[in-house]
């Protein structure tokens, strides 16, 4: 595959875009922290309970409002301010891990509350995902 001079300026032009490249950086910043998060959390779901099946459990309990929820968040997100939508979305996020982070150093972490905030966190995301895909369109 030949790559001609243009390949690489068309490649990173939304990058130019000011208000795109912020939004570029921060969601990947906040990508990275949730996906080690969620390694993390298998690994001490695994740690707390030694069993496979509450492990799957626990990740599907953070799924399943991913998937019955977005459709409906998709369409409250082209009816309202999409960067309020992702303001509050990641400011839940954020509040999920600091809850997450404060029940395992004060040694409070049981099942329950795995299951809880991996709910929260699966709720935050149904609304976040489809507002953000949109949010790009609309910015770019």
């Amino acid at each position: 595959m030949s790559f001609n001079k243009d390949f690489f300026y068309d490649l990173f032009r939304a990058l130019r875009n000011k208000n795109y490249r912020l939004f570029f950086y921060g969601q990947s910043l906040s990508l990275v922290g949730t996906w080690i998060q969620q390694v993390a959390l298998s690994w001490l779901i695994y740690s707390v309970t030694n069993s496979p099946f509450l492990l799957g459990f626990v990740m599907f309990a953070g799924q399943l409002p991913t998937f019955l929820i977005a459709p409906f968040a998709g369409v409250l997100a082209d009816r309202y301010d999409k960067r309020k939508i992702i303001i509050i979305t990641q400011a839940v996020a954020m509040l999920q891990a600091i809850l997450l982070a404060i029940f395992v150093l004060t040694n409070h972490i049981n099942v329950t509350v795995l299951i809880i905030l991996n709910i929260i966190l699966g709720i935050s995301n149904a609304f976040d995902i489809p507002t953000r895909q949109s949010f790009v369109i609309q910015m770019v």
